[in-house]
């Protein structure tokens, strides 16, 4: 009988070691223990096709030659693309993802910021005259 008491406990340690590695891996995949579904993290890779983006803004830019904020930009590309521009996370992503652009944008002189203030307005830099 304690033979037989030893061997379910080594079954019942080994299921255990089982559930765990389960709980875990669910939770990585985005569930939670208590059946909760974690909350999803805004996507804003592959929105756009490669080189999109920058044609998009810089197509902005030269239609609006006295620049830009850059919550108007974002608020142009939700209607431009057709996406809904009442989620907070969403925006938030897609605001770094064009700053992220039109920083990459100012280091090769393309565009330039105005404004010292946070709310800066982008423009594209003027063509030096001869």
């Amino acid at each position: 009988m304690l033979s037989r008491l030893r061997d379910h406990e080594a079954i019942v340690a080994d299921l255990r070691t089982t559930l765990s590695h389960l709980d875990a891996t669910l939770f990585h995949l985005g569930h939670y223990p208590d059946g909760e579904p974690a909350p999803k993290k805004p996507m804003a890779a592959g929105l756009f096709y490669h080189g999109e983006l920058p044609r998009l803004i810089l197509r902005m830019l030269r239609q609006h030659p006295k620049g830009l904020g850059l919550k108007t930009m974002v608020e142009m590309m939700n209607a431009q693309k057709g996406w809904a521009g009442d989620d907070e996370r969403f925006n938030r992503e897609l605001r770094l993802k064009i700053s992220r652009t039109l920083d990459r944008k100012r280091l090769k002189g393309i565009v330039e910021r105005i404004g010292e203030d946070a709310i800066g307005v982008w423009r594209l830099v003027p063509l030096a005259e001869d």
